[in-house]
């Protein structure tokens, strides 16, 4: 077992030991919904509070939409007029890192199988997981330029 470094609940530098480690998540991100009809949910949602941080488009085509309630908290909503990808279900969930290289190691050292780091098209770093019942979810850390922090719209690559 190597030394650890830890800095701000985070771990890196080496083998994690499988008792008593730091989180290296910081908290729920946060969900996705799949939703029949995206205008009408972002007005229901916007009733309640929440405040529209940023849209995906793709081709031009708004069909994403992040909204925040409170600091931080947020919801993102996907339209899925068809019922294609199991609308009416929660999509995916995602943890937030402050530093997605330890959670990365950590999950080596754990033996969790995930996806390739990479930035996506909001400007955050992120991969992917699968839990044993073959639910997705994320884990991400900002950037300056995520779009969370700056707002703006968004062009999907994916």
């Amino acid at each position: 077992m190597r030394n650890l470094t830890v800095l701000n609940g985070m771990v890196s530098g080496g083998e994690v030991p499988s008792a008593a480690c730091p989180p290296v998540f910081t908290k729920i991100a946060h969900v996705c919904l799949y939703v029949s009809n995206l205008e009408r949910s972002i007005n229901f949602y916007t009733k309640l509070g929440f405040k529209k941080r940023f849209v995906f488009t793709r081709k031009e085509k708004l069909f994403g939409a992040y909204l925040e309630f409170g600091e931080g908290n947020f919801i993102e909503l996907f339209e899925d007029p068809q019922g294609e990808y199991g609308r009416g279900r929660l999509a995916h969930f995602c943890l937030e890192a402050l530093d997605i290289d330890a959670a990365i190691q950590f999950l080596t050292n754990a033996g969790v199988e995930f996806t390739p780091k990479k930035k996506g098209c909001d400007e955050t770093w992120q991969i992917w997981l699968k839990d044993p019942d073959g639910n997705d979810f994320e884990v991400h850390q900002y950037t300056p330029g995520s779009s969370q922090l700056t707002g703006g719209d968004v062009e999907a690559d994916w």
